[in-house]
């Protein structure tokens, strides 16, 4: 062997000695680097967490929802037979907002859980996976107001009959 190749295999040995790490420094790093994912991946998992319970909190009131926009559109039918007044005029614009309230809260609910898609946060790095979330979060608080708010004044104005 020419002292060219002597070199080249020596530098070659060398390098490929300095690139090594030691068993216990891969171990310690690979639990950092654990630790961190895992740290991560729950606060990612907190918020995902306390939005579904949000929305876990809200789902039961559907029913409630719906058996109440059933009673504002029967209230609907006999002001229909009513013969037109002031009075009837003022209660079927109110049952119509009732209605209308309602129904978007009702819209609200469904596009919320037709748009929100928790696999799409295995896609996302954390930053991008929080912000998602803290968007999400946003819109089913603004869902939860609206149906609580709507279930209310739609009782209220049944309560007022």
């Amino acid at each position: 062997m020419n002292a060219t190749n002597y070199s080249i295999a020596l530098l070659l040995g060398l390098f490929c000695v300095a690139c090594q790490s030691s068993p216990s420094t891969d171990a310690a790093n690979q639990a950092d680097s654990s630790a961190l994912i895992t740290a991560r991946s729950q606060s990612v998992a907190d918020l995902e967490k306390q939005i579904l319970a949000l929305h876990d909190s809200v789902m039961p009131a559907m029913s409630d929802l719906m058996k109440l926009r059933k009673q504002v559109m029967e209230q609907l039918g006999e002001l229909e037979k009513e013969p037109m007044s002031a009075d009837v005029q003022r209660q079927k614009e109110q049952a119509l907002a009732v209605k209308t309230a309602l129904d978007k809260a009702d819209a609200s609910m469904m596009d919320w859980m037709h748009i929100y898609n928790g696999d799409t946060l295995a896609t996302l790095n954390e930053q991008q996976a929080l912000a998602y979330l803290k968007d999400q979060q946003q819109r089913v608080h603004t869902m939860s107001l609206l149906m609580r708010k709507s279930i209310d004044d739609a009782r209220a104005y049944l309560k007022q009959l």
